[in-house]
């Protein structure tokens, strides 16, 4: 972990504890907010995926021509 993104945690940490979430709360959030990109690059690939599945079972099935 660079040293800015432990003094940006740190300080986010202090405020969310300030808020009342519990140390677990606020791990749990900031843990999310640093993958967060890689949850929405999975679902976007789990997409395409998808439809080229479907695109398949069309020309597999005679729904659609090449």
């Amino acid at each position: 972990m660079s040293e800015q993104s432990y003094s940006t945690h740190s300080s986010t940490m202090r405020r969310l504890l300030a808020d009342g979430f519990t140390e677990e709360e606020a791990n749990r959030l900031l843990f999310m907010r640093d993958h967060v990109d890689e949850q929405i690059e999975y679902r976007e690939m789990l997409e395409e995926s998808r439809r080229l599945a479907f695109i398949r079972w069309l020309l597999e099935h005679n729904r659609m021509s090449r």
